[in-house]
């Protein structure tokens, strides 16, 4: 059996129903559906009956009568970790919280730019400083940010560490720079100290906007780019925030002292920075035609810095247990991979930039399609969906799930390793390969290589929000000696931190409000742990 038809979804869902008052009956019961089970670490392309509970115990924890069956007449009965998602529906399914989730995806009134100038494709002259993180990923950044020298125009979903504020203040207001900040609109407590840091120290020299998303607002769940814009003529764009998990404070290359468990300290991320001033321009003019937009919306029309509007309704915390937040394949000492600028020799190198909602969708497409001999994905998460409005994003799934079961296609997926067991099932249901698939902790990349030629660096989560109504960035560089240094990168955690074999998903729960946090777990913003 290659996918879940309806077919067998339907003969299994009639058994469920059937059973529906005994299957609901067991501790912390959540929900029950059709579905591929996970045995001994890989998904068993077999129907079966997947229960999802709040938290999964061993059975040697649970009474005998609290124990799932092993069968329910011609199909086993697999018993699965809820994620948060699915325990917020099924606790809050009639909450704000819950009611915007659904909501979403309606309404939105994002308009791009007159004739599409992000679908034109650019010739850069000048090499690139490629950089991966944890290895390279502040001590890159900071030296870029204090080499500005009259504007600086950034998009940031997360901002959220007080040394890249204090540089990003420093900067500005030493050089009296005039800067231009976009802010996703879903503040954690340390973003809204620094919030108002950036308020009381640069006045005027800061031009600020938080972007409101959600059903109604131009993008549907975030305002995920992150993408900063020197003096109009460079930029730095890449799949992780400012933050401390994305640029942990250290320099492994630098100082090597600072490399020891530097993969617990930092996510894997994979940063650009490019010196072309008509791509530049681009993405400042994107940036702001989005605060203009916000603008619009806000009702506001005074100059100055606009970052005091309403929160919206706010995800739950998470408690979440401490030893998912350490990589499971740390070295005594690890050797990070240290920036280059590439390519070696002169040459143009043909880069075409990406952005959500307007052609992240169509040139992935185009990118995976073109591909000869090889694949190969590193991704926070992949979502699968099967809904009308995420049509384009679940078109990208299909075409990669029929390429994954080619032989001489090289297929290879490496996913964070939070929720992964579920996300990675619903792939597989869908028609992938259950081979293609390695999860790694402390995952936060979106990257593509694509026949060791082409190299796709990106800040867009492959979700239906994701690929199709949020507001991301990233670029298509042709430039197999470029592809190569993230090629690398991504084999190298292929071979040595990510693992084949599927783990349960850990028992992450909803934190209510007070609650005392559960021995062996920490309470963490359900952004902090998404991010």
């Amino acid at each position: 059996m290659r996918v879940l038809d309806a077919k067998t979804k339907s003969a299994v869902q009639a058994v469920i129903d059937s059973n529906r008052a005994q299957l609901s009956q067991f501790p912390g019961f959540v929900a029950v559906e059709p579905g591929f089970p996970i045995i001994d670490g890989r998904v068993h392309k077999e129907p079966a009956i997947i229960v999802f509970v709040e938290h999964k115990k061993p059975p040697s924890h649970l009474l005998p009568e609290d124990r799932a069956p092993r069968q329910i007449g011609p199909y086993r009965v697999a018993v699965m970790q809820a994620d948060p998602l699915r325990q917020l529906m099924n606790l809050m399914g009639d909450s704000p919280i819950a009611l915007s989730v659904e909501d979403s995806a309606s309404g939105l009134t994002y308009v791009g730019l007159p004739d599409d100038p992000i679908d034109k494709p650019f010739r850069i002259a000048k090499p690139m400083l490629c950089h991966v993180g944890p290895d390279a990923g502040w001590p890159v950044l900071k030296p870029f940010l204090e080499a500005t020298e009259q504007t600086l125009t950034v998009a940031m979903y997360d901002f959220n560490v007080d040394y890249i504020a204090t540089t990003f203040i420093e900067t500005i207001r030493d050089k009296d720079i005039k800067a231009i900040l976009t802010w996703d609109d879903s503040m954690t407590a340390p973003e809204t100290t620094i919030r108002a840091r950036l308020r009381n120290k640069l006045g005027d020299n800061l031009d600020g906007w938080i972007v409101r998303c959600g059903g109604g607002r131009r993008f549907a769940s975030a305002y995920h780019e992150k993408v900063a814009v020197r003096d109009s003529e460079a930029f730095w764009l890449s799949s992780g925030n400012w933050s401390k998990r994305s640029q942990p404070e250290i320099d492994p290359i630098g100082d090597p002292d600072s490399a020891r468990g530097m993969y617990s300290k930092g996510n894997r991320e994979w940063h650009i920075i490019v010196e072309d001033a008509a791509l530049a321009e681009l993405f400042e003019m994107y940036i702001k035609h989005d605060r203009d937009g916000s603008e619009v919306e806000a009702n506001a029309g005074e100059p100055g810095v606009e970052l005091d509007q309403p929160e919206p309704p706010r995800l739950p915390d998470l408690f979440v247990p401490v030893d998912q937040l350490f990589d499971e394949a740390e070295f005594d000492v690890p050797t990070p991979v240290a920036p280059q600028i590439l390519p070696t020799t002169p040459r143009d190198v043909v880069v075409l930039p990406v952005l959500t909602p307007d052609n992240y969708s169509k040139r992935v497409r185009a990118l995976i399609g073109g591909a000869r001999r090889s694949i190969y994905l590193q991704f926070s998460y992949i979502t699968y969906s099967e809904k009308e409005v995420d049509r384009d994003f679940t078109a990208i799934l299909e075409a990669l799930a029929e390429l994954s079961n080619r032989i001489t296609m090289d297929v290879r997926i490496i996913v964070g390793s939070t929720g992964a067991a579920e996300k990675i099932r619903k792939l597989v249901e869908a028609g992938f390969k259950e081979t293609v698939f390695r999860t790694q902790s402390n995952v936060h990349n979106k990257g593509i290589v694509v026949d060791g030629e082409t190299v796709l660096v990106s800040s867009t989560n492959w979700s239906g929000d994701g690929v199709v109504r949020n507001r991301d960035a990233g670029l298509i560089i042709h430039d197999k000696e470029i592809a190569d240094y993230y090629q690398s990168v991504f084999l190298f955690d292929w071979e040595n931190r990510a693992n084949a074999f599927l783990e349960d998903d850990p028992p992450v729960t909803i934190a209510p409000d007070g609650a005392e946090t559960p021995p062996g777990m920490v309470r963490m913003s359900w952004r902090e742990y998404y991010g």
